[in-house]
């Protein structure tokens, strides 16, 4: 019998932060916010049209919980800093864990030298995204390369080994977003993964959530909002890997891994949502936080 079951989707969550790039950039447009001027072209025509207008994006902005838009805000800031510092420095390799709609390959293709970068993610969602560059003419670097995986089932080695990942070359590893919806074992086999490698300086800079039981959700701000729209929105995106705050440097030292920064709520809102007048813009949803660590390398380096 044929197989009726539907074709896979593209995650819906890489849509959602789609969708939040480009209300930023409407918002924005300027400097360390809103600078991302390719994300409405992965975006449904009808989104495209709707978002020219303050009203609808006035509306959207109001159905997102509370600190996930500013959250996006800040993380997307935060990210595009380490990979433009990396590009910078010309680090030879960059690798995109579940680069879903990323465009940093794409913003920032100016500066460009020899770095070579690695996007990975499922297929459904990588496909969409090649279909959606070719429809909107944006040109793909020559040294951009798509590689499509299951974190859960595939080798991460296997798989950048195929495409032309030297192990031996230093590499800047960025999982925006994906640790939350990959199993703890994945989680634990990348890390070790990026720091393997002894020859080579690796790092990498990922987001995670805090284990926050039901009960105390209203302790850390948008955070019962964000559960409840998330189990509503995005039923087949649950998240599976949490950490204690203070068990983060045990935690990746075991992996071979050294803190260089770690920014909670507080720390994202400080650096990057406060305006020129000094006044905030908004609070981050409380139970975020980002961590930037390093195998070899030295932290001065990196920042």
């Amino acid at each position: 019998m044929p197989d009726k079951r539907p074709a896979p989707q593209p995650s819906g969550t890489a849509v959602f932060t789609t969708l939040t790039r480009a209300l930023a950039y409407r918002e924005f447009n300027y400097g360390i916010l809103g600078n991302d001027s390719l994300a409405e072209s992965f975006l449904p025509f009808y989104l495209k049209v709707l978002l020219k207008a303050k009203l609808f994006r006035t509306r959207i902005k109001h159905k997102i919980p509370p600190g996930m838009y500013q959250y996006m805000l800040a993380r997307t800031a935060y990210f595009d800093a380490v990979f433009k510092d990396a590009l910078n420095r010309n680090v030879p390799q960059i690798v995109l864990l579940g680069a879903g709609y990323d465009t940093r390959a794409y913003r920032f293709a100016d500066l460009i030298r020899d770095t070579k970068i690695f996007e990975l993610d499922a297929p459904p969602t990588q496909n969409s995204k090649r279909s959606r560059l070719f429809k909107s003419h944006i040109t793909i670097p020559d040294n951009a390369v798509f590689i499509p995986i299951d974190f859960d089932a595939e080798s991460l080695q296997d798989a950048l080994g195929k495409a032309g990942y030297d192990e031996h070359k230093n590499t800047l590893f960025l999982m925006e977003g994906v640790s939350y919806y990959i199993e703890p074992e994945s989680v634990d086999a990348t890390l070790k993964f990026v720091s393997s490698n002894l020859k080579a300086e690796s790092t990498i800079v990922f987001d995670y959530i805090l284990p926050v039981p039901i009960e105390k959700l209203d302790d850390y701000y948008g955070a019962r909002a964000l559960h409840e729209h998330h189990l509503k929105n995005h039923p087949n995106e649950k998240g599976k890997f949490f950490i204690e705050e203070e068990a983060v440097a045990a935690y990746l030292e075991q992996r071979g891994l050294r803190v260089v920064e770690h920014l909670d709520s507080s720390g994202m809102e400080n650096r990057y949502l406060i305006n020129k007048d000094g006044l905030s813009i908004g609070q981050v949803t409380g139970w975020f936080r980002i961590v930037l660590a390093a195998s070899r390398c030295n932290s001065a380096d990196l920042l």
